[in-house]
């Protein structure tokens, strides 16, 4: 292994009990000895160091370390073309949490394929099987992602990539039970016991079969008003890295929903629904959190506001056959031409003026 360079070390202030660096003739105090708060504190200081002092530190940097850097980095590269977040930096952060929580401290090149499968042991006791599969990939990208900044030996992924993701049906972990739509009487009952706001939301996600994040975050510029049956074309969707279009219809139900929302906006950068005084969008985590409350109050079980698309493919499938909800739920296929996709949108519009 090639020579390591010294960085600075944390210590204790005995006086006060507080952890501290000292490099360049600076003092960096970073809060109470042996906290998590420190130990990140610390992390971010190191990171700082090795860019005034030009050091790759590729076999020094800790999981921590690269973890903080990681971060730094997603929070301004996973964003759509109006400079939002989109969230996938949201989800690294709910993958490194995992790994942090017992390898913080442990170098890079340490990290190999016997801690992470024990990782992944301890996420298979806690998650579905395809959440766990997600953790391990999303931690994999990380540690390739510090490959190419010279922060983690080369050789580290060569051999993490040895761990294979949980086969499906072996019971290494639980498997994700199928999606079942909301009863009407549980949905009915729980949207009586929610704020507008998030009343409104669970009811065009029901009529609209969108996805969340799609109706979570949509603006008032984002709606086509013009026509008979409104139009949603999300400015961010799951398939638009893959230079796929979203067109979502408003039937008459869901307009009525959304018109005390957008009628009276004065500004197209507005979010249709927002969480506060401010121009912010609800967090899933707290429309989820609203809805488990609801649910609570209306001594319904819970239901996540996922299962409401569910619910409205169901509606049309039932009515309309499974072509019918492969369009209104915006399934595309890689081989559609121009004109299939035209076709597809006509019946979309058709089945949101009947059902939505």
């Amino acid at each position: 292994m090639p020579k390591t360079f010294k960085q600075p070390e944390m210590k204790l202030h005995k006086a006060s009990g507080n952890a501290y660096i000292r490099y360049n003739k600076k003092q960096i105090w970073l809060g109470k000895f042996g906290t998590p708060e420190a130990q990140e504190r610390y992390d971010a200081a190191i990171l700082e160091w090795r860019r005034e002092n030009d050091v790759s530190g590729t076999h020094t940097t800790t999981v921590g370390q690269l973890s903080l850097a990681f971060i730094e980095y997603a929070d301004s590269f996973y964003v759509g073309e109006d400079g939002k977040p989109t969230g996938e930096a949201d989800n690294f952060r709910k993958s490194l949490r995992h790994l942090l929580k017992s390898y913080r401290s442990v170098p890079c090149s340490a990290f190999g394929p016997r801690k992470l499968v024990q990782l992944q042991t301890e996420l298979a006791s806690k998650f579905v099987r395809p959440q766990v599969n997600k953790h391990i990939s999303r931690i994999k990208t990380v540690f390739r992602w510090g490959i190419v900044r010279e922060m983690v030996p080369e050789d580290v992924i060569v051999k993490l990539d040895c761990v294979r993701g949980l086969p499906k049906g072996r019971g290494l972990a639980k498997e994700s039970e199928p999606k079942q739509p909301v009863p009407e009487a549980d949905f009915i009952a729980a949207v009586e016991q929610m704020t507008p706001n998030v009343a409104a939301i669970c009811k065009v996600l029901r009529l609209s079969a969108a996805r969340v994040s799609e109706v979570r975050t949509m603006c008032v510029g984002d709606i086509d008003t013009s026509g008979p049956c409104w139009i949603l074309k999300p400015q961010q969707h799951k398939n638009k890295w893959r230079g796929r279009d979203r067109a979502i219809p408003f039937g008459p139900q869901a307009q009525a929903v959304l018109m005390p929302f957008v009628g009276d906006a004065t500004s197209k950068d507005l979010y249709v629904f927002r969480s506060g005084d401010e121009n912010k969008p609800y967090t899933l985590r707290g429309l989820e959190s609203s809805i488990r409350k609801a649910c609570q109050k209306a001594n319904v079980d819970h239901w996540s506001p996922g299962r409401l698309r569910h619910t409205g493919l169901t509606e049309v499938e039932r009515q309309y056959g499974i072509d019918g909800a492969r369009v209104y739920g915006g399934h595309g296929d890689k081989s559609t031409t121009e004109i299939y996709v035209q076709r597809d949108m006509e019946l979309a519009i058709q089945i949101a003026m009947d059902l939505g």
